[in-house]
């Protein structure tokens, strides 16, 4: 029975391998590619400052500096047109149209709001694409300087655990170049246009953060004795480990990123949930007993699928399952999978495996004592206090003793934010409308990168500091 046995089990995980790769390249080959012409930071007449990237597609948003924002809908090959919140298209609210240059690269746009007409130029940030190895890997990066000779103060952008190109989409290079500070931002190895295969493992991503780092230090228009990690969501976890190796990483920016293991951070998105329906210990604790079994084999390698499923049918009735399924965890997703626990297991197995030896991710990873290395390294903690899926009250407590015992940690909350420190409305459904960044955020990044870099402020809206 074992070699039959074990002939199954490869044909299905072949199967099952094949099915996966098939659905991502359908799905990678039905999404448009991003609209990257109109990248860059813009001001406008009056003096506001918008970042305009691509959301998806042909679709862009803008960024400023208050925190406002919206999705840009296009309208024509130069028009676009924006509504209420942080998505909606309609009623239309605001009109965007474009100028190009004589290269047919947008130059300039004027805004068309209410009885509002304003001008807006783009700001002359010079741009550097650039190749940089690491890991025997071939990765892209893009350095976006401030107007000007330098040397400058420089921060690399360590990413979340989207699988999006960073050089064509994220924002946060012409925000901090328009306001002095030079921005790296690289694809992860097997993102957008670097080789590699995608991980999540933070040794792994450390390692090519300290090859950008590497990169940018060797460059005459930055200043090696200035350079900074801004570490976001799952960066939070990167960027401390990439800073404990290089040794002179003049400081940390952590946006809604956590301080705890993985694990807890898992845990959190059900406990979250159930916490917002009104459920308390008996039913977190029942929630906690599945939720262990999950970690158990993929934490652990045990083979405890079948326990699992069991113990998945001993609730499938209970009220508070719906609250769980498709919480920001590992319980949400295997409770809301259509698939089978078999194909679940599937799915893990080709998810989760090793690639060279190395775990995709290790959810044990517990940050604090990385953190607690940096005795002389200045580190920024930026909070939501309505995150969802970062649990902002433990990453806290954790950090909070860390700075009891001498580590030079700040810690700013939003306490209305959810991750993104983003701004919300609680729907007619009960979903969450997202209205834009909280007033003061940007500013606060701005000014944390700019005062530890030995400039002036920009004047930031404070939020609550702890």
């Amino acid at each position: 029975m074992a070699p039959t046995t074990r002939t199954a089990r490869f044909l299905m995980a072949g199967v099952a391998a094949a099915v996966a790769l098939a659905l991502t390249a359908i799905i990678w080959l039905r999404q448009p590619p991003f609209d990257t012409r109109f990248n860059g930071a813009y001001r406008r007449a009056d003096g506001c400052l918008i970042v305009i990237t691509p959301r998806e597609g042909r679709v862009l948003r803008y960024r400023m500096m208050d925190g406002e924002s919206s999705a840009l809908w296009p309208v024509d090959e130069a028009s676009f047109e924006a509504g209420p919140g942080w998505a909606e298209r309609r009623p239309v609210l605001l009109r965007l149209t474009f100028r190009f240059g004589s290269a047919g690269r947008p130059e300039a746009f004027t805004w068309r709001q209410s009885e509002r007409e304003l001008p807006a130029e783009r700001l002359p940030l010079p741009e550097t694409l650039f190749d940089f190895h690491s890991d025997g890997l071939r990765l892209r990066g893009k350095l976006v300087t401030p107007v000007g000779t330098g040397p400058f103060p420089a921060v690399v952008i360590v990413h979340g655990s989207g699988e999006e190109s960073a050089v064509d989409s994220y924002s946060d290079p012409y925000l901090f170049a328009a306001n002095g500070i030079a921005t790296v931002v690289y694809d992860k190895r097997g993102t957008g246009e670097s080789e590699g295969k995608y991980t999540q493992n933070f040794e792994v991503l450390a390692n090519d953060v300290l090859a950008a780092v590497g990169w940018l230090r060797s460059r005459p228009e930055i200043d090696p004795e200035r350079i900074h990690l801004a570490g976001y969501s799952q960066g939070g976890w990167i960027a401390p480990l990439a800073a404990r190796r290089d040794g002179k990483i003049r400081s940390l920016l952590i946006g809604y990123g956590p301080a705890v293991p993985v694990v807890a951070e898992d845990r959190w998105g059900y406990v979250y949930a159930l916490r917002e329906k009104g459920y308390g210990d008996e039913v977190i604790a029942r929630a906690d007993a599945i939720s262990d079994l999950i970690g158990a084999i993929l934490d652990r390698g045990e083979n405890r699928w079948s326990e699992l499923g069991r113990a998945l049918d001993a609730v499938k009735e209970e009220p508070w399952l719906p609250v769980v399924r498709g919480s920001d965890s590992a319980l949400g997703f295997v409770t809301a999978s259509r698939m089978p626990l078999w194909g679940v297991r599937l799915y893990a197995w080709w998810r989760l495996g090793k690639t060279n030896g190395r775990p995709f991710i290790d959810r044990l990873y517990d940050p604090a004592p990385t953190i607690e290395a940096l005795h002389s390294t200045p580190s920024l903690w930026i909070f939501g206090g309505e995150d969802q899926s970062m649990p902002t009250e433990w990453s806290i407590a954790v950090l909070e003793r860390l700075r009891a015992g001498g580590r030079p940690i700040q810690i700013r909350v939003y306490p209305r934010a959810d991750h993104g420190i983003l701004r919300f409305q609680i729907g007619i459904g009960g979903e969450r409308r997202y209205l834009g960044h909280e007033t003061g955020y940007f500013a606060s990044e701005v000014d944390w990168l700019r005062l530890q870099s030995g400039l002036p402020s920009v004047g930031s809206v404070e939020p609550e500091n702890r």
